[in-house]
C-alpha cells in the first residue's frame, strides 16, 4: 500500500493525475480520503454489496433516504438503516459507528461556552466545586473502532485490534493525519481494514464540521 495520509489535505496532492483506480478504495489510496464523495466513503464502509446492488448503489440509497451524511447523524437508527436493501445490521452498525466518532470529535473540538459574569461570581470561591455530570452509558472508542474493523484474526478479535490501534496512537484523535502504512503495523489489520478506517475517520471529520 502506498503511504498515504489517512486524512490528507488537497494541497499535499499533485495537481493533475491520471485515474488508475476502479473503486473508491483505490481512489482513497491515490488521492486521499478528502477527495472522496459521500457515496464513495459509505461504499467503502459497506464493503461488498449483494446481487444486483453493488456497494455504491446501496450507499446512494442511504443518501437518498437521509439526504446526506448529516441526515444520517440527525435521524438514522440501526433498525431503519438495516431495512435498506443490501445493507443489514452489521454494515448499518459500521456506518453508525463512524457517525458517532464524528459526534465525539465535535464535542472534543467545540469551543467552551463562557457564561457571563454576575455578582454571584464573587462568592463562587466559597462554594464547593461542582461535581462532573455522570457520563452516559455507551460504546467505548474501542467498541466503535471494532465495529469499523469488522473482523479479526485467530486469537485477536476486532476489539483487541482496536485497543492496540488506540494504544499505539494514544486515542482515536491520534489516528488523524497518520500514514495508512503505519496502521498495518497493528497485528490483525490489512489494507482493506485500514482503508475502511480511513473512510470512517473522514466521515467523522465531515460530521464534526457539519455540527459546528
Amino acid at each position: 500500500m502506498a503511504r498515504q495520509s489517512i486524512l490528507s489535505s488537497p494541497s499535499e496532492q499533485p495537481a493533475e493525475r491520471p485515474q488508475t483506480w476502479h473503486h473508491p478504495g483505490g481512489k482513497l489510496i491515490e488521492l486521499g480520503s478528502h477527495a472522496l464523495k459521500q457515496d464513495e466513503l459509505l461504499a467503502i464502509l459497506i464493503g461488498s454489496g449483494v446481487a444486483g446492488r453493488p456497494a455504491l448503489t446501496i450507499a446512494n440509497a442511504i443518501l437518498d433516504e437521509y439526504v446526506g451524511l448529516y441526515g444520517i447523524h440527525r435521524g438514522a437508527t440501526i433498525d431503519d438503516l438495516a431495512k435498506i436493501p443490501g445493507l443489514g445490521r452489521t454494515k448499518a452498525a459500521r456506518i453508525l459507528a463512524a457517525i458517532e466518532l464524528g459526534r465525539r470529535l465535535y464535542k472534543i473540538n467545540r469551543p467552551p461556552k463562557i457564561a457571563p459574569k454576575t455578582e454571584e461570581d464573587l462568592f463562587t470561591s466559597l462554594r464547593p466545586p461542582p461535581q462532573p455530570e455522570p457520563q452516559p452509558d455507551g460504546p467505548s472508542d474501542a467498541d466503535l473502532l471494532a465495529e469499523i474493523i469488522g473482523s479479526g484474526i485467530r486469537g485477536r478479535p476486532p476489539k483487541v485490534i482496536a485497543k492496540d490501534l488506540l494504544a499505539r496512537f494514544d486515542s482515536f484523535l491520534g489516528l488523524f493525519g497518520k500514514d495508512m502504512g503505519d496502521f498495518l503495523r497493528v497485528k490483525g489489520l490489512n489494507s482493506v481494514k485500514v482503508i475502511r478506517i480511513a473512510a470512517a475517520m473522514e466521515i467523522a471529520k465531515r460530521i464534526s464540521h457539519a455540527m459546528s
